[in-house]
């Protein structure tokens, strides 16, 4: 694509500078000038003027951060429309360069336009000179006229290159205005929000103190009714620990002193996160020119204040311990035996079915053969009969105009019956010969199925016999198998249940820590651990009790649903055979008899 619309640019270049021959002048009565497009100069206005990251370098948001300053940004503008002048001088002083830049492209502009009028004028005299003399009154008139109308084509042609110039100008001057006065716009409205934002935030510091010890109170008291909820469920509503209530007694005055060192830390806090949240809330009100937008960066104002007196400091977790109750779901029962059916296989019926099957194919061949030679026979002699009488009706050629006697006429005949009843013989024993070569092939064919079907059948009978004589071995095999799949399975039982185990342990000891702390020294919180601990693990060997417990009732059945089970079942398919009885019969025609031996 490049490269076409290259191409383009250079026949229409080649046309506008290219100047018509006299002939044309002449059709013109000499009023021939460059073509308009030839006046054509397309100022290079990039998009990049209207782009408000142009001008990174002479714009900037507000308010910067300020690392000299104790505040996070630089100090408030009181002077909003002063701060705003500046930037527009700024932008003013960038328009100039551009407009500087594109007024340097005037010149070689002007000197391209020149070139080409000169040489114009110049063909204009030369062509004119062919018409009327150089020094006549005319041909000076004439020229004077034609330079008038160059020249004004020219001053045309440089006011319109201004024009376009300013117009670019008055673009992105539209363009900059439209910056300045969202500033601005942005600019008032921070002010008012910041002003009403510091004004609420003073309200709300004078109840922030007494909604967090609210909150306090009742955060410690759903502590403590969550641990007495998490106990009664992991002991089924009947917590067997003999000193719970003196633990709870315990617990409870432990809430109680953090709850008064976390007000009174409270308490020194509040008035210095006012303050800085004024000043990060000023700082993260930010307008700036980067994209042409203005806007509150709520993300990091958050991320900048960690804490604030709306969020209390006081950080516990919930954790919730479900009952363990370790389970095996034993499988299903062995099936009882059943009644085992006499398992036999008998060679002889299969080999008698083959041998019926064998006599079948024979006689169905048999069949077809002597189908086959009968239509041969039908065909010699209907063949017989046709050729004798079209015998009949044939003379010998004549000698010398002399009409054969009826002696020679019949002589004649006679030797054509012979040869007629020669070739008929010749033709009856060439496909009888054909037929007989078909019969022996199918034959091959049928006595090979039949020793194959039977060698199927001995295979069958050694796959059978072999089998009956592995059922014991396949009995001991299996109970072997099935002791080590027991062993297998008990010991992924203790894996997953010691995995359980720890599990649980792991959750309650994060809900015992969170719950009570790291640092207990009251010996009846300790208690409720240890006694928890010791609950579990007898579950566990509770269910591995019950897992041997099943396995020594239900082996000897399995054992036993085996060896009912395998079943030496033989399955006998003897494959059939294709028979396509297929002889092409292909007559040889009469005529080819005449034209052989008349």
């Amino acid at each position: 694509m490049k490269f076409f619309a290259v191409f383009l640019a250079f026949v229409v270049a080649t046309q506008a500078s290219s100047i018509p021959g006299y002939s044309y002048w002449c059709s013109r009565n000499f009023c021939v000038y460059p073509t308009p497009n030839s006046y054509c100069y397309r100022l290079p206005f990039s998009q990049n003027w209207c782009n408000a990251k142009y001008y990174a370098d002479c714009l900037r948001e507000y308010p910067c951060p300020d690392p000299s300053s104790k505040n996070m940004c630089e100090e408030e503008q009181e002077d909003i429309a002063g701060f705003v002048e500046t930037f527009r001088v700024k932008l003013e002083t960038k328009r100039g360069k551009i407009q500087t830049a594109l007024e340097k492209k005037l010149a070689p502009f002007e000197r391209t336009v020149q070139n080409l009028h000169a040489r114009y004028l110049s063909t204009f005299k030369c062509y004119l000179a062919k018409v009327l003399c150089k020094t006549s009154e005319a041909y000076c008139t004439k020229v004077e006229k034609y330079e008038e109308k160059l020249d004004d084509l020219e001053c045309d042609a440089v006011e319109k290159f201004n024009k376009d110039v300013q117009k670019i100008i008055d673009q992105i001057k539209c363009f900059h205005e439209q910056l300045l006065s969202r500033f601005q716009t942005c600019l008032d409205t921070r002010k008012c929000r910041v002003d009403a934002y510091c004004s609420g935030l003073e309200q709300k510091s004078g109840d922030a103190q007494e909604k967090y010890e609210q909150c306090l109170t009742a955060h410690m008291t759903k502590r403590k009714e969550w641990v007495e909820c998490i106990f009664g469920v992991i002991y089924e509503d009947t917590i067997k620990t003999t000193t719970f209530a003196e633990a709870m007694v315990a617990y409870q005055a432990m809430l109680d002193s953090d709850k008064k060192w976390y007000v009174k830390d409270f308490k020194k806090k509040i008035e210095a996160a006012v303050e800085q949240l004024k000043d990060c809330y000023r700082c993260n009100y930010k307008c700036y020119f980067n994209t042409g937008c203005y806007g509150f960066n709520r993300r990091s104002f958050r991320k900048t204040i960690k804490c604030l007196p709306a969020a209390p400091q006081y950080n516990y977790k919930l954790i919730r311990v479900c009952v363990f109750n370790p389970e095996w779901k034993a499988p299903c029962p062995a099936p009882e035996p059943k009644d085992k059916d006499t398992e036999e296989f008998v060679k002889s019926t299969y080999l008698a079915c083959i041998d019926t099957t064998y006599e079948k194919y024979l006689k169905a061949l048999s069949d077809k053969i002597i189908e086959w030679k009968l239509q041969v026979t039908t065909w010699k002699g209907e063949s017989d009969i046709c050729l004798k009488a079209t015998i009949a009706t044939m003379k010998p050629k004549s000698k010398c105009g002399t009409p054969p006697s009826p002696a020679a006429i019949a002589t004649y005949q006679e030797k054509l019956v012979q040869k007629a009843e020669t070739w008929l013989d010749n033709y009856e024993c060439r496909f009888v010969a054909q037929i007989d070569a078909v019969d022996s092939k199918w034959c091959r064919i049928i006595e090979s199925w039949k020793t194959k079907s039977e060698s199927y059948i001995t295979k069958v009978e050694q796959q059978f016999n072999c089998c009956m004589s592995s059922k014991t071995s396949k009995s001991c095999s299996y109970e072997a198998v099935l002791d080590r799949k027991i062993c297998q399975l008990r010991q992924q039982l203790c894996r997953k249940l010691q995995t359980m185990l720890a599990q649980h342990k792991q959750l309650f000891t994060s809900f015992y820590q969170c719950s009570f702390g790291c640092k207990i020294t009251d010996d009846n919180i300790k208690l409720l651990k240890t006694d928890y601990i010791t609950c579990i693990k007898e579950k566990v060997e509770a269910v591995l009790t019950e897992f041997d417990a099943f396995w020594c009732l239900e082996k000897p059945k399995y054992v036993a649903a085996y060896v009912c089970g395998i079943k030496c079942t033989p399955k006998v398919s003897i494959p059939g055979l294709r028979t396509n009885w297929q002889w092409r019969f292909c007559k040889p025609s009469l005529s080819s008899f005449f034209r052989s031996y008349c």
